[in-house]
């Protein structure tokens, strides 16, 4: 259960960084994310690490780390060509003190979240036009497939605006992706979500539109009045 162009499991285990979430204790265990770059000319990196931290289901009635369904999705979106950040390195192992999980991705530099963007306001309305843009071609990569990204808010969409008006966009926190029936039920529940929180954010009700004027075009039909209903808390 490893891949890695460079490096083992303990290599990213020690690696110091800076805490960009330090652990915290969910689903009996810890997990935690620090930012490296292992050599100062080089690459930066994401490097998550659990002890604990499982999910059951009927295929691991025992347990597995949550990181194995995040790893398993950062793949299966290089295979779709969604922009996520780039699957480096993942191990899980277990001793005697249970699961252990180090999970490595290629850190996206430039990028803000979509949540940090709205909320200061500070964009063009060309460039937010395009950023959306970016978003729905993006999404729409994933729903086509059936899935779902699961846990669709701001925070985990980073964005990204180029000097020349370029946009791009990166999905990441994928460990609750999972299939649906079909791309509309997949589409409508991370839309729900991710409008249900943005909007109070500062998303235009125009910009919701031209994400699902883009859907449809793609042949993705949504029920835009739900869509465009307020998120009940």
């Amino acid at each position: 259960m490893s891949e890695t162009p460079q490096g083992d499991f303990d290599f990213w285990w020690q690696a110091p960084g800076e805490w960009v979430e330090p652990p915290n204790e969910r689903k009996g265990g810890l997990s935690g994310v620090r930012f490296i770059r292992p050599d100062p000319q080089g690459p930066s990196f994401y490097v998550k690490i659990q002890h604990g931290h499982l999910f059951h289901s009927l295929r691991y009635p025992f347990g597995q780390p949550t990181t194995v369904r995040e790893w398993q999705a950062l793949k299966r979106c290089q295979r779709l060509g969604v922009s996520a950040p780039p699957p480096v390195f993942f191990k899980a192992r277990k001793g005697e003190q249970g699961w252990q999980a180090v999970m490595v991705t290629r850190a996206l530099l430039g990028y803000q979240s979509l949540q940090a963007m709205l909320m200061a306001d500070q964009l063009e309305q060309m460039q937010r036009t395009a950023i959306f843009e970016a978003l729905a071609n993006n999404l729409i990569r994933l729903h086509r497939s059936r899935y779902k990204h699961g846990h669709l808010y701001p925070k985990e969409v980073l964005v990204r605006i180029d000097d020349d008006g370029q946009a791009s966009t990166a999905l990441v926190d994928l460990e609750k992706c999972q299939r649906r029936p079909s791309a509309r039920l997949a589409a409508m529940r991370d839309l729900t979500r991710l409008f249900g929180d943005a909007r109070p954010m500062g998303m235009r009700d125009e910009e919701c539109h031209l994400m699902m004027d883009i859907y449809q075009r793609s042949g993705i039909a949504l029920d835009r009045a739900r869509l465009m209903l307020p998120r009940v808390r």
